[in-house]
């Protein structure tokens, strides 16, 4: 049912703070009524919606899926007995709108993802056996003023009370796959028709919350170039340079300016809808998915829920 990951929205006490920080980031911003939108250079999607709020909350998340997949997805809701309800937010979009068990606002879309911009892709990478790129420099004097350059929302993570019962809700009733996970701490999920190793995941917390959103860049420099660029101007350190196990991307992650983390990420496991071959990591402890290796350990408040209750 699920296929795709489409925006995320958000409520912050100040858009221009969120402004600052994500336009360093490396995303677009644009007025939409009362709020602030964000999209990746060159791609007709929003992917960050941030709304005027008290205090930061994750506000919803906006999903995608076809016209057999709304038509078995309502049917679904339905024998599961939650409700479709009206848009809980001054929204310009359409679809339809539930809430998970723990409460979270989930929007689902007859809706493709917009195609990536492909101009920011950098020369192909030479690796043993495989030299392709042939006079061609692919690091200059030049690479120091590069810019990241996001192509993508990939994927966010949320706080969830009761893992197992989000995993339950996810798969069931929403028709996503569980790629990895570790006990009851942490799972990652994927969508119904393959793609990306995790859409959204799952980490365990007292209450739901926005752990991070992460965002595809093109290659290695940028995740670094854009993570260097943001701590220069200030912002938090949090975890990375690293590889993770689950997903086998690399990552760097920032604090954004209310203590939920953004993420850079390159070179991510695409698991086919024809899944057969695919064992998923059952693990015992989240640190057995985290990292196969990190610039550092990561820090002890790397999954804390800065959301409050």
């Amino acid at each position: 049912m699920i296929r795709s990951l489409l925006h995320v929205g958000m409520i912050v006490p100040d858009l221009e703070v969120g402004r600052a920080f994500y336009e360093l980031f490396g995303l677009q911003a644009r007025a939409s009524g009362n709020d602030l939108v964000f999209r990746c250079q060159g791609r007709d999607q929003d992917q960050i919606r941030l709304m005027q709020g008290p205090r930061k909350k994750l506000a919803y998340t906006s999903l995608g899926t076809n016209q057999a997949g709304m038509a078995a997805l309502t049917s679904s809701l339905r024998q599961a007995g939650v409700a479709i309800q009206g848009a809980p937010f001054d929204v310009p979009f359409g679809g339809i709108w539930f809430q998970d068990p723990h409460g979270d606002w989930l929007n689902v879309q007859v809706a493709e993802p917009a195609p990536a911009s492909t101009e920011t892709l950098p020369p192909e990478i030479n690796a043993h056996g495989r030299y392709r790129r042939v006079g061609l420099r692919a690091c200059s004097v030049e690479t120091r003023h590069k810019k990241a350059k996001p192509l993508r929302l990939g994927h966010l993570i949320k706080f969830s009370p009761d893992v197992p019962r989000s995993v339950q809700f996810y798969t069931q009733v929403l028709g996503m796959k569980v790629s990895d996970q570790a006990g009851d701490v942490i799972a990652f999920l994927r969508g119904a028709a393959g793609g990306d190793h995790h859409m959204v995941a799952f980490a365990k917390s007292t209450h739901t919350g926005l752990h991070h959103v992460s965002f595809e860049v093109a290659d290695l420099d940028e995740i670094e170039i854009g993570a260097q660029t943001l701590l220069r101007a200030g912002y938090r350190d949090a975890f990375g340079l690293g590889r993770h196990i689950g997903g086998s991307n690399y990552f760097h992650y920032i604090r954004d300016p209310w203590g939920s983390l953004a993420e850079y990420f390159w070179d991510i496991d695409v698991i086919p809808e024809d899944d057969s071959d695919w064992q998923p990591l059952v693990a015992d402890s989240p640190k057995d998915v985290i990292a196969v290796w990190a610039a550092s350990p990561p820090p002890e408040d790397f999954i804390l829920n800065f959301e409050e209750a």
